[in-house]
């Protein structure tokens, strides 16, 4: 309930973006696992933290646009 209550703040759309966003460009850049399999799932997590966070970015954005006018 207090998550759902956050959604709807578009500075913490806007974080929650960012952090997203950062955890999936430095899990890229520093986690190398040995195995084939891992080096996939590692760069699978990081497209979805990436494309995640262009979603609450953009919808931080939509938000604070609406709540400007």
């Amino acid at each position: 309930m207090i998550l759902r209550n956050r959604l709807h703040n578009p500075q913490t759309m806007i974080a929650v973006g960012m952090s997203c966003l950062a955890t999936g460009i430095l899990a890229e850049r520093f986690i190398h696992p040995p195995t084939d399999f891992w080096q996939g799932f590692v760069i699978g997590v990081s497209g979805a933290l990436i494309g995640l966070s262009v979603v609450f970015n953009i919808r931080g954005l939509v938000l604070r646009r609406k709540r400007s006018s």
